[in-house]
């Protein structure tokens, strides 16, 4: 059987930059991805906005911010790899009954190219985890591509770590990729009920954003897109012919209380997770990537 030193299961947005982190520091690090559609990084803004996703005075505020400034430093080894993650300062918003302000202290980024770069860096194998089996010391990891051990396992398979008995669940959400779109920066508009409206320019198109809703459907349907045509007209006017270059559906990774899930799995030894980010991967990923090494190096254990 096949033996490494950590094994992340789950090469999205978190689990690719917990293993570019634990790469960095020195360890043997394989990835296992199953590469399902719906994965949350394909179909992720981008967005770095911890006033924007309505989390002061939440208890993610302070992970937020930090995020937030962990973030220029991350990019930057991120794109030693040679691609860029388009990491781009300040945003701007909708002011209720018209007008404009700017937020120069948040950012947007680009999340597949963020999981591009770091996998540059990585070893990724196209796998389906069926179950992780505490072993020896370590963990069995049981895949349709055969067996792994490692002597660490990471649990990051977004809205599919559910499977291995921790409490996440999938919400779905839609978007829409706009060719051919003006350079707007990032523009929200009012919230509406389980939706919040927002356009953001991006290297692969203008990005209008996001429906929400409990669901495991990975391909759009017409509501959603028939509010997101409504959205884009009401946040950017000059949409009305743009062509849809994209309809994006991803599935995020939510919990009961809102709140990630970083730390021992409650049941399995030798198994950490990183999961149930919900819509603020982009935005807590560097924090979570940098505890779970922090774990790592201590020994942490279930």
């Amino acid at each position: 059987m096949r033996s490494r030193e950590v094994i992340v299961v789950g090469g999205g947005l978190i689990g690719s930059l917990v293993a570019f982190r634990l790469r960095g520091a020195g360890a043997d690090v394989l990835v296992l991805d199953a590469d399902r559609p719906g994965a949350a990084w394909r179909a992720a803004a981008g967005l770095l906005t911890p006033d924007g996703e309505r989390l002061r005075g939440t208890p993610l505020h302070a992970e937020a911010l930090e995020g937030l400034r962990r973030w220029p430093a991350l990019a930057a080894a991120l794109e030693r790899s040679g691609v860029p993650v388009h990491l781009r300062p300040g945003v701007t918003r909708m002011q209720p009954g018209g007008g404009v302000v700017g937020t120069p202290g948040e950012a947007s980024l680009h999340p597949p190219s963020v999981v591009r770069a770091a996998r540059q860096e990585l070893e990724v194998v196209a796998a389906h985890v069926q179950s992780l089996v505490p072993s020896g010391g370590g963990v069995r990891v049981r895949t349709d591509a055969g067996d792994w051990f490692a002597g660490q396992v990471i649990l990051a398979a977004g809205a599919w770590s559910g499977v291995f008995g921790v409490g996440v669940r999938a919400e779905q959400g839609q978007a829409l990729l706009l060719r051919g779109a003006p350079d707007i920066g990032a523009r929200y508009g009012p919230p509406a009920r389980g939706f919040s409206r927002y356009a953001l320019s991006r290297p692969d198109g203008l990005y209008v954003g996001a429906t929400s809703r409990r669901s495991w459907a990975t391909t759009p349907d017409v509501h959603g897109t028939r509010w997101l045509r409504g959205a884009a007209r009401t946040l950017v006017p000059d949409t009305d012919g743009a062509e849809v270059a994209a309809h994006l559906v991803g599935l995020r990774p939510v919990t009961p209380d809102g709140l990630p899930l970083v730390g021992p799995h409650p049941t399995l030894p030798g198994v950490l997770v990183a999961a149930g980010h919900g819509r603020h991967g982009a935005l807590l990923a560097p924090v979570t990537a940098a505890r779970v090494l922090g774990m790592v190096r201590q020994g942490v254990n279930a």
